[in-house]
């Protein structure tokens, strides 16, 4: 009994890391940002939970890490292949921070 009500606990308190309640409702750039990794077989969790890991891969490029360092964490925590991770960069940066998109990587609409 105690182990599920530590279960349970634990899976509450990751909820709320995971879904921040500042997130705001969906606008058209999530939709279309998460429904552009879905076309192309990219998954990471609910769709506020990929955007907000678009925005917080925008906020490390903006304090210094680099789109390939942001690939390495995709590939390695998340378990994407090398060309989804970084599909899923491209397509957030076009979406959420443009001053870090390349023109070579795809937009995600």
């Amino acid at each position: 009994m105690t182990k599920k009500i530590l279960a349970c606990t634990f899976g509450a308190l990751l909820a709320l890391v995971l879904v921040p309640t500042a997130v705001a409702s969906a606008d058209q750039t999530d939709a279309d940002f998460t429904n552009f990794l879905d076309a192309h077989g990219v998954h990471l969790g609910t769709a506020s939970q990929t955007v907000n890991m678009a925005r917080v891969m925008c906020h490390d490029l903006d304090a210094g890490y680099t789109q390939t360092d942001e690939v390495d964490q995709l590939t390695g925590a998340h378990r994407l292949s090398q060309p989804q991770a970084q599909l899923f960069v491209g397509a957030a940066t076009a979406n959420y921070c443009p001053k870090y998109h390349s023109p070579n990587r795809p937009r995600g609409k």
